[in-house]
């Protein structure tokens, strides 16, 4: 577990949830993605995030998502987003994490 709860701080509790989709799609495409697209994405990672100063810290939040999914850590990943107390997760954010646990267990 403490190698999850550490790459999930890489990643960003509120980031994983927000952008899981895109990393869950990028995990499904594995050797396919190109160095672009994951520039491109890190790009998108850094306009999004204000709080985000360089592309190079995108790749490493995208590369440790991905360690995420390829370990099968996703579930845990949303339940610790679900018990997090830190007040920058917001209900939001939480309620998204339910839906995306639920939607997983379920399709």
């Amino acid at each position: 577990m403490a190698d999850v709860i550490r790459l999930l701080k890489t990643v960003g509790k509120t980031n994983f949830v927000t952008f899981y989709v895109d990393y869950e799609s990028f995990y499904i495409r594995k050797e396919r993605v190109t160095r672009e697209e994951k520039l491109e994405f890190a790009q998108k990672l850094l306009r999004e995030n204000v709080s985000a100063t360089k592309e190079s810290g995108q790749i490493a939040r995208i590369n440790a998502a991905l360690t995420i999914f390829t370990n099968s850590w996703e579930h845990d990943a949303l339940k610790l987003v679900l018990e997090s107390k830190h007040s920058s997760i917001t209900k939001e954010v939480k309620q998204q994490a339910l839906d995306l646990l639920h939607k997983e267990r379920v399709g």
